[in-house]
């Protein structure tokens, strides 16, 4: 097999794949799961955040900067919304999205890892396992509540 032959099969298959919302999902994810990651650490290091306080500070400033990203992100390249009066996507949209993500990090917070960690699990397992059910939980309540397309 040619090795023009091969490029253009990955090419038809990341096509395929990239026609999948919830690939799109997982891909814009940990895109903006790298970038949260590089915003702390800048913060951390350009304003010199030495104390628990100003890195959760920083930490805080960081998640909620890549929240309004990754809404725009999802909106745009996931769910390809249709356009909508800037009123209704800052004033109904947006606030869903905060509220669904919200939610999903108090589940995971206050009642999975703590379960979790009675059970004697590790607790960079429990982590992932929160992350991975984290993901679904804001996929599905995204795409029934914050999202859903209207006909």
């Amino acid at each position: 097999m040619g090795e023009k032959t091969k490029r253009n099969r990955l090419l038809i298959l990341l096509q395929k794949f990239w026609r999948q919302r919830s690939f799109r999902f997982l891909f814009v994810g940990v895109l903006l799961t790298l970038i949260n990651v590089l915003l702390i650490m800048a913060l951390v290091n350009i304003f010199k955040l030495n104390t628990p306080l100003l890195r959760s500070l920083g930490n805080a400033c960081a998640t909620e900067i890549c929240l309004l990203i990754s809404f725009f992100c999802y909106r745009q390249f996931v769910w390809q919304v249709e356009k909508l009066p800037w009123q209704e996507i800052y004033l109904r949209e947006l606030p869903k999205y905060h509220l669904s993500v919200a939610t999903v990090i108090s589940i995971r917070v206050l009642l999975l890892f703590p379960l979790l960690d009675w059970f004697g699990m590790h607790p960079a397992l429990n982590t992932m396992i929160g992350i991975a059910l984290g993901a679904l939980s804001n996929y599905a309540l995204s795409d029934k509540f914050v999202f859903n397309v209207r006909k």
